[in-house]
C-alpha cells in the first residue's frame, strides 16, 4: 500500500472516529439558535449541544450557562426542561427544530425554536462575522429607554475584548442579566435568552459624537423601545433602599400569607421575635428573583448567617391559589431552598402592596425587607443587582451582609 493510500485511510478513519464521538455525545459543539417570536421578529442566541442517549443542551449568555434537563425522547423528538425557571424546550433530533414552551405566564405560550452549526469564523450567536477592528463600545453609560409610555432611566455596562462584548443594563427594579454579542458592521448587537426573557439590543455610535449611542431594544414578541446612552463612568441611580420604606418608622411587620397547604398563616412580631429576619418578595417567573434566591440559599449555609431567618413570599401567576402554590412548591424543590416559601398573592406589585401595606409601595420584584429581632422594619431594598453587574453585585453582597451582621449583634 502506497504512502498516499495510507494517508487517505488515516484521514478517513480519523473522520469516522470524530463522527462517532459526536454521535455518542462525546463532543460539545456551538450552534446558532433562534427563537421566532412572530412573523417579523426573531431573537438570536447561542447553545451547545451533545447528542446521544442522554443528550445535553445548554444555553449560553456571556458567563451564564443554563444546562437544560433531559426528560425523555419520543418518536425522535427530545424533550427538555429548564433547571429552575418553569419552561420546556422540545426539538426533533434530526432537524434540530422544535418549540420553546413558556410556563411562566398565566397561560402557557409556545414559540418556534431551532439551532444549527455555523461556518468557521462566523459568530455563533448572531451568525455574522465580527468586525476585525471593532469600534469601542466599552464603558458605563447613562441610558434613557423611550417607548409609547414615556422614558425610563438605566445604566448600561459594557465590557469589550476585541470585537466581543458582554454587558447588562442596571435599573432601579433590577438588571437585565447577562447580555452577550459583539461589533458587527460598526454597530453593537447584544442578546439574551434565559427561559423567560428574550432580549435583543442594537446600537450605533452617534455620527458626530462617539460617546453617544443610539439604538433599539426588542423584548419578546411585541415590545420595543428606542434608547440613547451617554458615556459616563460616574453614572448613578437611586439607592435601592430609598425607593420603598415603611410609612411609620420601625413599624412591626404584620402580614397574613398562605402555607404550601393553602392554610392562612399570620407573621407578626410574636412570630419574628428573637432573630433578625429577611423577607424576600419574589416570583418563580422572575429571573432577578432567581439570582437573589441563589444568593440567599448560599448565604444561609454560612456562619454566622445561619442564625438569620430568611422567608420567601411568592407572588405568582395562576388561575387559583392552588395553582400558585403548586408553582411555588415545584420551584422550591428544583432550587433546593433552605428556607420556607409562602404564597402572598398574584404576580403584581399591586397584590404585593396589598399584603405589605405598611410600606409606601412595592415597586419591583424582588423587594427585600430587613427586620430586627423584634420584627420591626429597619430597611427595604428594591430590585437586585445580580452577578451580571460585576462590582455592583459584589457591593450588594457586602452591604447585605453588613446589615445582617449589625442586626445579629444588636440587643433585642
Amino acid at each position: 500500500m502506497g504512502k498516499v493510500h495510507i494517508l487517505i485511510l488515516f484521514v478517513f478513519n480519523s473522520w469516522l472516529v470524530c463522527l462517532n464521538a459526536w454521535g455518542q455525545g462525546n463532543s460539545e459543539i456551538r450552534y446558532h439558535a433562534v427563537l421566532q417570536l412572530n412573523d417579523r421578529r426573531s431573537i438570536p442566541f447561542e447553545v451547545t449541544y451533545v447528542s446521544g442517549k442522554q443528550p445535553k443542551l445548554s444555553i449560553h449568555n456571556g458567563e451564564e450557562r443554563i444546562d437544560l434537563r433531559f426528560l425523555v425522547e419520543k418518536n425522535d423528538t427530545i424533550y427538555m426542561e429548564f433547571p429552575e425557571i418553569a419552561g420546556k424546550i422540545n426539538f426533533h433530533k434530526q432537524t434540530l427544530s422544535g418549540r420553546w414552551i413558556n410556563l411562566n405566564k398565566l397561560n402557557a405560550t409556545s414559540s418556534p425554536f431551532m439551532f444549527y452549526p455555523v461556518a468557521e469564523g462566523i459568530d455563533a450567536r448572531f451568525e455574522l462575522a465580527l468586525d476585525r477592528v471593532g469600534s469601542k463600545f466599552e464603558g458605563t453609560y447613562d441610558v434613557i429607554f423611550t417607548d409609547s409610555e414615556g422614558d425610563a432611566q438605566a445604566i448600561g455596562i459594557f465590557k469589550q475584548e476585541g470585537s466581543k462584548i458582554d454587558g447588562t443594563f442596571r435599573t432601579e427594579t433590577g438588571d437585565y442579566r447577562y447580555l452577550s454579542g459583539g461589533v458587527f458592521n460598526g454597530g453593537m448587537k447584544l442578546s439574551c435568552f434565559d427561559g423567560v426573557h428574550a432580549f435583543l439590543f442594537e446600537a450605533a455610535m452617534d455620527a458626530e459624537d462617539s460617546t453617544i449611542l443610539r439604538g433599539i431594544f426588542y423584548s419578546g414578541s411585541k415590545y420595543h423601545a428606542t434608547w440613547t446612552g451617554v458615556l459616563n463612568p460616574k453614572a448613578k441611580q437611586t439607592s435601592p433602599n430609598a425607593i420603598s420604606w415603611p410609612t411609620e418608622a420601625f413599624a412591626a411587620l404584620n402580614i397574613t400569607v398562605k402555607t404550601n397547604r393553602g392554610k392562612e398563616k399570620k407573621l407578626d412580631s410574636e412570630f419574628f421575635r428573637g432573630k433578625p429576619t429577611v423577607i424576600q418578595l419574589m416570583g418563580t417567573w422572575c429571573p432577578n428573583c432567581l439570582d437573589e434566591s441563589k444568593y440567599f440559599i448560599e448565604l444561609s449555609k454560612k456562619s454566622p448567617f445561619k442564625d438569620i431567618r430568611i422567608i420567601g413570599i411568592g407572588f405568582e401567576n395562576g388561575n387559583s391559589d392552588k395553582d400558585r402554590i403548586a408553582r411555588l412548591k415545584k420551584y422550591q424543590k428544583k432550587m433546593g431552598f433552605t428556607y420556607p416559601l409562602y404564597l402572598g398573592g398574584g404576580a403584581s406589585t399591586k397584590d404585593a402592596h396589598a399584603v405589605f401595606n405598611q410600606l409606601n409601595g412595592v415597586f419591583s420584584f424582588p423587594t427585600t425587607i430587613f427586620l430586627d429581632k423584634q420584627g420591626r422594619i429597619v430597611q427595604v431594598n428594591s430590585g437586585f443587582d445580580g452577578p451580571a453587574t460585576g462590582e455592583f453585585y459584589k457591593s450588594l453582597q457586602e452591604d447585605t451582609e453588613r446589615i445582617l451582621l449589625n442586626l445579629l449583634q444588636a440587643d433585642e
